[in-house]
């Protein structure tokens, strides 16, 4: 039979090419499944991406409709926030929980709508921080002040801790409910901190840390077996400055003589009748009879279910909306400091990235259509070096003519004061918890605790104090004059940075720093705020400046801006490209395999086929 010899189109291929394509080609076959699978979400991402801005598109076109009359609801089972968690293509559906600004925002513009007739609060035994609650406090009673009903409901206040801070939000409202088998947990306010420095020494394990001044004690539960003289005299006069207020105010709103809220307080907790008869609380009662009864004393029927019951984000959402084309006279970059300040934030949450907020204040910097940066700090310090990148991004600012103001939340302490201190004017909340200039840095040396596991650990170096930062050593006198060298250097450019921003001598400002923390109302008295307030406060000040009627003739822009749908889709498919290059640069190692897998198929029992010989 006369074997063909191929054509232009058609060239046989040889039984032992055919034999060969038969083997399973492992890496061919896992490269074409990931390719297709690639194709697949890719494929999914773009739908989304346009469907989300369809939909978005869509939102913003219609809004939502609002009823002729409503009952305005904020559920804060959950808290508060300092900024909202945006969706990403990553997380669509992020978890929700309303923040300081979008409350009090709303709740007065609420007030000066006559569309909403009351407001109705569910809240339960967690946590929001008192400085949130101080913010959030005034926009109640002003809420309240415009006539309309304002109630609470909860099914009991402080749960297994302490509810006074609860409890002083809940004596804001006209009326305070709770389930009749609930309590009131009013036992006051409570520090404790653990000192685990005696666990630490039967494990092995050397805390070394080095501080500027006495009262730095981050890293005192630590290096100390109890607590100090400075830091028991930090958390007395923060525990005085927050148990007086709320006291007093809680005493103006509930009609309670002081001396019997004392009793009360010094009882621990109460039920829901003791709670009744001292009058902390109006009504005990469940939550379906709120509603009910709150309906009926605006004159509707229950069967009615009028007025529609809203709720504050949606409520929030539509005001938003239908001012979306109004333009402030002015413009305002509201830039967001929350968290750890640390130089990037490399994908984790509860950081304030550096990089990001000196980028978003250098962003305003260059916007012509922006006259003033307004920073929210809600941050316990972190990193030098990242608060000086934001600390230079605000002067850089400040030297082109833009206003640069602060307002601070629950916190802004250490490396939180030190990007607010250059600011034009620093707004703080009574229990802003601010100040703590000083340093503290050192590490955890385990070598102790090794030699009690069995580990030995070995290796070289090159330089004198190339193990330094080793947890397996302890720090040498070289490496302990080096490290006492890096805090005084950074102790000393604090206090400048401090000394310039306040125009303070730098005696004065030692004075007030030694490391010590303080209540929004301390540092106004020792010079380290200007004002007590909050953000709308801040706000309204930049609006005097510029000689506004108020706050409402500015535009407020937050920054970083999130991304849109489409630049989240670049960084995604940028991020699969790195990831296709990384894999044709892998490719070379992947023949490898192959070879090793046909080597281990060979090297298995074989069936010789002799037909097989006569195939060149």
């Amino acid at each position: 039979m006369t074997r063909s010899s191929g054509s232009l189109f058609y060239k046989p291929k040889s039984r032992a090419q055919i034999v060969k394509e038969k083997r399973w080609n492992w890496p061919r076959i896992i490269g074409k499944a990931l390719a297709k699978t690639c194709m697949v979400i890719g494929a999914v991402v773009l739908v989304s991406v346009f469907l989300a801005g369809f939909l978005s598109g869509a939102m913003k076109r219609t809004g939502p409709v609002m009823p002729s009359e409503m009952i305005l609801t904020l559920n804060l089972e959950y808290g508060v926030g300092e900024r909202p968690r945006t969706p990403t293509l990553a997380d669509p559906f992020p978890f929700r929980r309303p923040t300081v600004r979008e409350i009090v925002d709303t709740l007065e513009k609420a007030a000066e709508d006559e569309r909403v007739k009351a407001l109705l609060v569910k809240m339960e035994s967690t946590g929001i921080g008192l400085a949130h609650i101080e913010e959030i406090r005034p926009a109640i009673e002003k809420f309240r002040a415009s006539g309309k009903t304002t109630r609470i409901y909860s099914s009991s206040y402080g749960g297994i801790g302490s509810g006074l801070g609860t409890f002083y939000l809940a004596s804001a409202f006209d009326e305070i409910w709770m389930q009749p088998v609930g309590m009131v947990s009013f036992s006051g306010l409570a520090f404790e901190v653990p000192y685990a420095r005696e666990l630490l020494d039967k494990i092995g394990a050397r805390p070394q840390f080095f501080q500027r001044e006495e009262y730095k004690n981050a890293m005192e539960s630590f290096t100390n077996r109890s607590m100090s003289a400075a830091s028991r005299e930090t958390f007395e006069s923060i525990a005085d400055d927050f148990y007086a207020r709320a006291l007093k105010d809680i005493e103006a709103r509930r009609n309670i003589p002081g001396f019997k809220l004392k009793e009360l307080i010094d009882k621990g907790l109460l039920t829901g009748p003791e709670a009744l008869e001292a009058g902390l609380i109006d009504r005990l009662d469940y939550a379906d009879v709120l509603v009910t009864e709150t309906r009926e004393s605006l004159g509707f029927e229950e069967q009615e279910e009028k007025p529609e019951m809203i709720s504050l984000g949606r409520y929030s959402q539509a005001k938003q909306q239908s001012r979306f084309a109004l333009r402030g006279k002015k413009g305002v970059a509201l830039v967001y400091a929350t968290g750890t300040i640390m130089p990037s934030a490399e994908g984790e949450r509860g950081i304030a990235a550096a990089d990001e907020i000196a980028g978003a204040i250098n962003t305003a910097m260059k916007d012509d259509s922006v006259d003033a940066i307004i920073l929210r700090v809600d941050s316990p310090g972190g990193s030098p070096a990242a608060s000086e990148t934001i600390h230079r991004a605000i002067v850089r600012a400040q030297a082109r003519g833009k206003m640069v103001i602060v307002s601070m939340g629950s916190v802004a302490a250490s490396g939180g004061y030190w990007i607010a201190a250059d600011a034009e004017r620093i707004f703080a909340l009574p229990s802003t918890l601010t100040g703590s200039i000083g340093v503290v840095m050192g590490k955890f040396e385990l070598s102790q605790l090794w030699e009690k596991v069995g580990v030995n650990w070995e290796g070289i170096r090159r330089g004198r104090n190339a193990e330094m930062w080793s947890i397996n050593e302890p720090f040498d006198p070289s490496e302990e004059a080096r490290m006492n060298a890096l805090i005084d250097h950074t102790y000393d450019s604090f206090l400048e940075r401090v000394a310039d921003g306040r125009e303070l001598s730098l005696d004065q400002v030692r004075e007030v720093a030694k490391g010590r923390a303080w209540t929004g109302t301390e540092a106004v008295a020792n010079g380290l705020v200007d004002e007590l307030g909050g953000l709308n406060d801040a706000l309204d000040y930049v609006a005097g400046r510029f000689d506004l009627e108020s706050r409402r003739d500015l535009n407020v822009t937050v920054l970083p801006k999130p991304q849109s749908a489409i630049e989240q889709l670049a960084d995604i498919l940028g991020a699969q490209v790195a990831i296709g290059r990384f894999l044709q640069s892998f490719m070379p190692y992947t023949e490898d395999l192959q070879s090793v897998m046909n080597a281990a198929r060979l090297s298995g029992p074989q069936v010789h086929d002799p037909a097989l010989d006569q195939i060149q």
